[in-house]
């Protein structure tokens, strides 16, 4: 009798294919014989367990599908000749069709900003025409007196630029974006030129106006809600039925992440459960077969689905709540599970990339735990009452199935999303169910729709103000530290074969690791086109020179970037910040800092404090201790000595930059802000010894800094630049990297290798980037 394929067969396979994933992305320029020989194992191990009886032919299935995901890995990443990303680099003229809806922001600074996503289908270059492939992100900034073209899915769209190719800020626990753009079939960036853009309206097939008439339906609602409710409301209920951050409030956002139901704000697996929970009540009033409740469900979630967009996140999050309601409706928790490794399957079949994208990583983990956790979690607490043990046994079985996810991109459990989950849901489910239901009474009874929004915006509020309650519990968020790959496979195994001992073994290892003494860690962050360098001493106090920042504020580098990685490295406190002067790619990302951790100290260039306080963009009574740094000031912080080799002032602009120098031992690191050449001679002459170990090269590698004199008496073996990738200005020049081959140093930059993390025991100096496969030049 053949074996039957048991649910941890099927689960050892889909872990198969998931390593063979990653094990050509580790490799993903591995020669072509690993490619045939990943063929080579999927036709062999086909022909060796066709019609076999015995075990042994089940045991080479893992085989076959890690060579499976190996092999569509390697046909999904490499791109087609023709894709748009080909052209990175050169000005063109695309022309293609509008996929998605277009997003229109209106910036801090005041630019309304448009955003297009566009299947390209041909580009002019060099006056010749072809046709090309492939999605990109077509962004547009309309003069001030410019009427917004009428934009449609399904419309054609020109534009004229040059194509840039789509870039992370590579650093640990950074959410990858590039990966996640590439899975939905998006691989270059553009912005419209002078020219603007050209819209050309299309009819349109069947399915183009299919989509067309979804999204009239939800500007429809947005129009009704607007009307009757604060556009702030109507945004965050909007983005709560149908997915989108558009004109949401960050401390919102904030909040809602402290509490652990951020996930409320756009179209996810809850969503579907709780369709699918109303549609069985429902189903169950009218006492309709269980069969026929599940095509009902089925219909509800679909069209749902539809009207949300048909997004790849709402596909898949379409696909987890209908394996949750087909569990549980037919009372299939076994089959329920089956299908769940089945269809994730399919998925990383169809699209490997998305194993990479936390959408999915956290909507099967968090199914996952829904499938075997909730149950026995819910029986545990038959005590309690219902309307607290059902929402809180699914909180903590879909966080307990996800925890090294979040804790890998967040670093932080939420211990108050229990009472939110618990008392706020409710009441954010009613707006939900309220809302859609509001949307089709409005359409027909336009008053009485109004009214029920009005009363939705009250409940709403209602709901918001009690998640601030538990917002400012005590330990409502707790901070944790970085679990790696071994230590979350180990935790899932765990979790499987339910062994609480390796559980407090993981614990345990993690608890020597953060109390154990270490290395020197000196960081250089890769915070694009600015400044950033991370110093951990050995016993974890944590000091940074400048903090990044973006022009026009478009972009908080601070929140998005530099935070992030301090939480990704365990920080909890900065002892000191140094800031080399108050520019705001070096200034700017320190303001986020300070509100998210408690800071000891700012010590600055010569500028006014105003002009720190414009900067860092937060109250001043909300500072900590911030005054001017002096030349020959020295600072020891455990063993980590800090010393201001350079503080001018007066000056202006780069002139005044400070500059520091860090030593542990023997090793030293040498910080020069956007020091100017003038000002390195003037250094020089009155005898300041600048010889260092590592040298951050000045001004991101430009030609007004990081004279040839200035080079030698620093003699460094490693030179680091902090530059963007494909920057406006040039950076880094080539007379100055002419200059670093010729001394000779090492030089690493960080558009190229992401963060770069320097080791040191005082003696011996190790290097390691963010992207293993790059070399220093």
């Amino acid at each position: 009798m053949r074996p039957r394929i048991s649910n941890t067969m099927l689960n050892v396979w889909l872990m198969s294919m998931a390593g063979g994933i990653l094990f050509m992305d580790l490799f993903h320029r591995s020669p072509k014989f690993l490619i045939g020989a990943c063929a080579a194992l999927i036709m062999g191990g086909i022909i060796f367990t066709w019609r076999r009886k015995n075990l042994a032919a089940w045991i080479i299935c893992p085989i076959i599908f890690f060579a499976l995901g190996a092999l569509r890995f390697s046909a999904v990443d490499n791109l087609p000749l023709n894709d748009i990303s080909k052209f990175t680099g050169q000005d063109v003229q695309i022309s293609g069709e509008i996929r998605e809806e277009p997003q229109i922001k209106i910036l801090p600074n005041g630019i309304t900003r448009v955003r297009f996503i566009v299947d390209t289908e041909s580009i002019k270059l060099n006056g010749a025409t072809e046709k090309i492939s492939g999605g990109v992100i077509l962004t547009y900034y309309p003069r001030e007196d410019e009427q917004l073209p009428t934009a449609r899915i399904g419309d054609k769209i020109s534009a004229s630029g040059k194509v840039k190719i789509l870039h992370n800020y590579n650093n640990p626990g950074q959410i990858d974006t590039v990966t996640r753009s590439k899975a939905n079939e998006i691989t270059a960036r553009m912005s419209a030129g002078k020219q603007g853009i050209s819209v050309e309206a299309v009819d349109g097939g069947l399915w183009i106006n299919f989509l067309r008439g979804a999204a009239a339906i939800r500007q429809h609602y947005r129009e009704s809600m607007t009307e009757v409710m604060p556009a702030k409301d109507a945004s965050a209920i909007f983005a709560m039925l149908f997915g989108g951050y558009e004109g949401l409030e960050p401390e919102l956002i904030e909040d809602f992440q402290t509490t652990g139901i951020v996930h409320i704000l756009s179209v996810s697996g809850s969503h579907m459960s709780l369709l699918a929970a109303a549609t069985a009540w429902l189903c169950l009033m009218f006492r309709l077969p269980t069969k026929l409740t599940f095509v009902v469900g089925f219909f509800i979630i679909g069209t749902y689905a539809i009207l949300s967009g048909l997004l790849p996140q709402v596909l898949r999050s379409t696909w987890m709540g209908v394996l949750i309601f087909f569990a549980r409706t037919l009372d299939a928790e076994t089959e329920g599970s089956r299908l769940l490794t089945l269809v994730a399957g399919a998925m990383l079949i169809n699209q490997p990339l998305l194993l990479f994208d936390i959408s999915f990583q956290l909507s099967f983990s968090a199914t996952a735990g829904l499938m075997y956790l909730a149950e026995d979690l819910r029986d545990s607490m038959e005590r309690l009452p219902k309307f607290f043990s059902e929402p809180v046994s699914m909180t903590i079985a879909a966080q307990v199935a996800s925890l090294p996810i979040i804790i890998w991109y967040f670093n932080q459990i939420s211990l108050s999303s229990i009472f939110a989950n618990a008392f706020v849901m409710p009441l954010l489910q009613v707006v939900i169910i309220g809302g859609l239901l509001g949307g089709v009474i409005a359409a027909v009874l336009p008053v009485a729709g109004k009214f029920l929004f009005a009363g939705e915006a009250l409940i709403f509020g209602a709901a918001e103000e009690l998640n601030k309650i538990f917002v400012n519990m005590p330990f409502s968020l707790m901070q944790v530290p970085t679990i790696g790959l071994a230590a979350g496979f180990f935790y899932y195994v765990a979790l499987i074969f339910r062994r609480p001992i390796i559980l407090l073994t993981i614990i345990f290892l993690l608890a020597i690791n953060f109390f154990r003494a270490g290395d020197v860690e000196v960081s250089f962050v890769d915070v694009g086109q600015g400044d950033c360098a991370v110093v951990v001493t050995p016993h974890g106090k944590c000091l940074i020179f400048d903090a990044g920042g973006t022009r026009e504020r478009i972009f908080d580098v601070g929140g998005r970037v530099v935070v992030p990685y301090l939480k990704h490295e365990n920080v909890r406190e900065v002892d000191k910040i140094f800031l080399t002067h108050v520019h705001e790619d070096h200034a700017a990302g320190a303001g986020t800092v300070i509100k998210k951790f408690p800071v000891n100290e700012i010590i600055t260039a010569g500028e006014p404090r105003s002009e720190y306080v414009a900067a860092f963009g937060i109250a001043e009574e909300y500072l900590p201790p911030l005054r001017a740094g002096h030349a020959g000031e020295i600072f020891t912080i455990d063993g980590v000595q800090v010393e201001i080799l350079f503080a001018p002032s007066v000056g202006t602009g780069n002139e005044i930059s400070n500059v520091y120098r860090v030593r542990y031992g023997d090793v030293t690191f040498l910080i020069t802000g956007d020091l100017v050449k003038e000002i390195e001679s003037d250094i020089l002459r009155e005898g300041v010894d600048v010889s260092s170990t590592v040298l951050k090269v000045g001004h991101h590698g430009s030609a007004t800094s990081s004279s040839e004199e200035f080079l030698r008496a620093v003699n460094p073996k490693c030179s680091v630049i902090c530059v963007g990738y494909e920057n406006n200005f040039g950076h880094p020049r080539a007379e100055v990297l002419e200059r670093l081959k010729n001394l000779p140093s090492k030089i690493y930059r960080t558009d190229l290798d992401g963060l770069i993390k320097f080791k040191t025991d005082g003696k011996n100096l190790r290097v390691e980037t963010f992207n293993k496969n790059s070399q220093p030049q």
